[in-house]
């Protein structure tokens, strides 16, 4: 199968590239600067921006999936977190781009749903957060966790909720997958994943996890389509 990433470049990205590498899937990694990708086998590299709808009709074209990864830029690198888990510099860039996650995605994703419209493509997987969630499926004090965060990153909830009611209103075979923290770690591949799946919010699931779930989404997992899937631990 030949997949779209956009976002390719962000921690997730570049994890769901290699795992549909890894799968023997024909990946299509779609950037803005195609020049810091490295060449691989089964990987073709285009440009491409969320804010123009035409490169992204150019970059997706031929694709028979998407995968989309993006979302607001933290600098939060997987060197500077092997260098200290507890990077302070790095975690307050990841909380500043929460705070003002600019309209990457509230934009980003219309463009997207346009962009495979025009490119022909039907199924089109984003990845999103669990803090989307109003929290109904989780335990009481998961759901006030969750509560809790939207307050503070109601900023981020604004964009992200606009980019996903986008993708619902569409008549593309989305899925919309919600996950938790998010970490630099080993995948172990033993995570939960579903629709209304109870997770923690607040338990740190690897990048490679979160990965895997998303690829799954796009090639094999047929009864998520149109629904909304938490994935965590």
């Amino acid at each position: 199968m030949k997949i779209a990433i956009i976002g390719v470049t962000g921690g997730t990205g570049r994890k769901v590239m290699k795992r549909a590498l890894e799968l023997g899937h024909e990946v299509v990694a779609v950037a803005r600067r195609p020049g810091v990708l490295s060449p691989a086998e089964g990987l073709t590299v285009r440009q491409g921006d969320v804010f123009d709808e035409s490169s992204l009709v150019k970059a997706i074209a031929g694709a028979d999936v998407v995968i989309s990864c993006i979302g607001p830029p933290s600098n939060f690198s997987p060197d500077s977190a092997k260098k200290n888990f507890l990077n302070i510099r790095a975690g307050m860039n990841v909380m500043t781009a929460n705070f003002s996650p600019g309209t990457v995605m509230s934009e980003g994703i219309p463009n997207i749903v346009a962009a495979c419209y025009r490119a022909g493509v039907k199924r089109l997987v984003m990845q999103s957060g669990i803090n989307l969630s109003d929290g109904r499926e989780l335990s009481p004090v998961n759901r006030l966790a969750v509560r809790l965060m939207r307050r503070i990153f109601w900023k981020a909830i604004k964009d992200k909720g606009i980019a996903e009611q986008a993708l619902i209103q569409s008549d593309l075979e989305w899925v919309i997958v919600r996950a938790s923290v998010l970490q630099y770690a080993e995948g172990t591949f033993k995570y939960t994943a579903g629709p209304l799946a109870r997770i923690n919010p607040l338990g740190a699931l690897p990048f490679v996890d979160c990965a895997d779930c998303l690829v799954r989404a796009a090639i094999s997992e047929l009864a998520w389509t149109r629904k909304i899937i938490n994935v965590g631990r």
